[in-house]
């Protein structure tokens, strides 16, 4: 689900990893991904969690919406 391996996200609404097609494609705060293409998920520099897809797009993710458990 990321490129640092050093990460992983579970969705709080399913308690599962988050599939990120469906959040892409049905999810507002998300519509301007690319649901065909998604990269995954990136920490900024800030620890904010974000989504990305593979044309370069990106969105913050909600705070509340996902839990990072560091490996």
């Amino acid at each position: 689900m990321n490129l640092m391996n050093g990460f992983k996200v579970i969705d709080l609404k399913t308690g599962k990893e988050p599939d990120l097609r469906q959040i892409a494609y049905k999810e507002e705060w998300a519509s301007g991904l690319m649901s065909d293409d998604m990269e995954g998920f990136f920490l900024g520099e800030d620890g904010l969690l974000i989504l990305m897809d593979e044309c370069g797009n990106s969105t913050c993710c909600p705070l509340d919406r996902f839990e990072i458990k560091f490996l």
